[in-house]
């Protein structure tokens, strides 16, 4: 294991890594249920459930490319093979997703994004995971793992609100702005370049470590799908495990719902400008530098599990209080000088807990690696990420469906403009995006209050680990 003090420069090489995956995750979620529901005009239900089939490949691909980089051998390491194979495919999927060929239509049109969605998300899973299990592989110490997930999420977070902001301006000076075809053509070409790059320099960047990190077991079985099942089931055996599992489970439907609505809540809710919805990220620097200070202070002073849990209240408190506000009459009205200040410091809170929130779910999974090896006496970061992966995932895949079918249910009418959207189904538009889409992440609390890994019981763990295995090179756990 790589020693816990690493350098400023491997630090930033990891973590600019996340911002490739960052930003195709960004504009898929934020522009792609816009573009084939509102552009393409294909239905909310078969939007959703293109990405819910893709599902179904993610729960094998996820976990078997985690065991498969666990035992993987090689002069580059476990994980680094899988850095250098993923990103030309990840970049190629994504831009075919927003080239689909003239003249598809209903199922046709279902078929190509489903296709392109399996494909892309197997690309995603050949480098996230291992890229993952890799940050967990670089360190051991307690709070050096906040930071360098700290700074895996800062720039992943970098990379969301780039695209976000570089997203809006673009189709806020395109003619016909976000109906315009074309647009999704040349934003996806402009992110899969850059994502192709970032994943390229990261693996490069961190290649010095590999000697510094641990290699596959000799008495790890070899892999089957029964081994890769039963492997599954022991990481689920593990309290603590399954308990972020299931918390993750339902804070992903929150994300997911809040993600794919987004934009046709800033459009047709809000009814703002696409020049006035990219400076929706005005505060996500002070949010970023906020959350990359107090997460591991708080880590260390009141738990991983508290600061999740404060990550998600404050989260759905700003996002939820101008939606419910709205719905009850006492906020600001479209177009009112204070409407569009309220939502953006709203926003900024939220960008801030939300990165508290990311950083604590990396960390805490990590410390959950170490206890298992205690109890397994194996370690298996890449499956353990693989659910990680697989979550993220899921926010879409929900994310997609619940959205699509709530947006099918209400009738909200496609090739819409702002200002076109009946009263009555706007309401209801609010409820779907405000309260019932953070029920569920309130929810996921319930489980991650159970979480039990504090600072003194990871110290524990590594004194543990030491005296079975003095020769092991362990940073310190001061």
């Amino acid at each position: 294991m790589a020693d816990a003090g690493l350098p400023l420069r491997t630090r930033a090489a990891y973590g600019v890594g996340a911002t490739a995956e960052a930003a195709i995750s960004m504009a898929f979620n934020s522009f792609n249920f816009l573009y084939y529901n509102n552009v393409l005009e294909l239905s909310g239900t078969l939007c959703g459930l293109a990405v819910t089939i893709a599902l179904v490949f993610d729960a094998i691909s996820d976990p078997l490319v985690g065991s498969i980089s666990d035992r993987w051998r090689s002069r580059l390491g476990r994980r680094h093979p899988f850095l250098y194979a993923a990103p030309i495919p990840m970049g190629l999927f994504f831009f075919c997703i927003y080239a689909p060929p003239e003249g598809l239509a209903g199922v046709s049109l279902f078929l190509w994004f489903t296709a392109f969605t399996i494909l892309l998300r197997t690309a995603q899973t050949l480098y996230q995971v291992p890229h993952l299990a890799l940050g967990a592989e670089m360190t051991s110490g307690y709070r050096e793992r906040s930071v360098l997930m700290s700074y895996n999420t800062v720039f992943g977070l970098i990379g969301t609100f780039g695209v976000f902001f570089l997203g809006w301006s673009y189709f806020g000076e395109l003619e016909g702005g976000t109906n315009n075809r074309g647009g999704y053509v040349r934003m996806a070409t402009v992110i899969a370049l850059f994502s192709i790059a970032v994943v390229f320099a990261s693996a490069y960047w961190t290649r010095d470590q590999i000697p510094k990190l641990s290699s596959p077991p000799e008495d790890l079985p070899r892999l089957s799908l029964v081994q890769l099942f039963d492997e599954i089931l022991e990481c689920l055996r593990n309290d603590n495990y399954r308990f972020l599992v299931y918390g993750i489970f339902f804070l992903s439907a929150t994300l997911g719902l809040h993600e794919t609505l987004s934009s046709h809540l800033s459009l047709f809710f809000w009814e703002l400008e696409e020049q006035q919805i990219r400076y929706m990220v005005v505060g996500a620097p002070f949010g970023l530098a906020a959350a990359s200070v107090l997460a591991p202070r708080i880590h260390t002073r009141w738990s991983k599990r508290n600061a999740l849990i404060a990550g998600i209240l404050g989260m759905s408190f700003a996002v939820g209080t101008p939606i419910l506000l709205r719905l009850v009459g006492i906020f600001p009205a479209n177009g009112s000088p204070q409407l569009f200040p309220l939502l953006i410091a709203l926003k900024g809170v939220s960008y801030c807990m939300s990165a508290i929130m990311v950083i604590s779910i990396a960390s805490t999974l990590a410390d959950v690696t170490d206890e298992h090896e205690l109890l397994t006496g194996r370690r298996q970061e890449g499956v353990f990420f693989a659910a990680r992966a697989f979550f993220g995932k899921l926010t879409t895949g929900l994310g997609h469906l619940l959205a699509g079918i709530g947006m099918d249910l209400i009738s909200f009418p496609t090739g819409a403009s702002p200002g076109e959207i009946p009263a009555a189904t706007l309401h209801q538009f609010g409820i779907l995006a405000g309260p019932l889409t953070l029920l569920p992440g309130l929810f996921s609390i319930v489980f991650y209050a159970r979480y039990q890994i504090d600072e003194a019981r990871h110290a524990e763990i590594q004194r543990a680990l030491r005296a079975r295995d003095p020769e092991a090179s362990r940073p310190s756990v001061t």
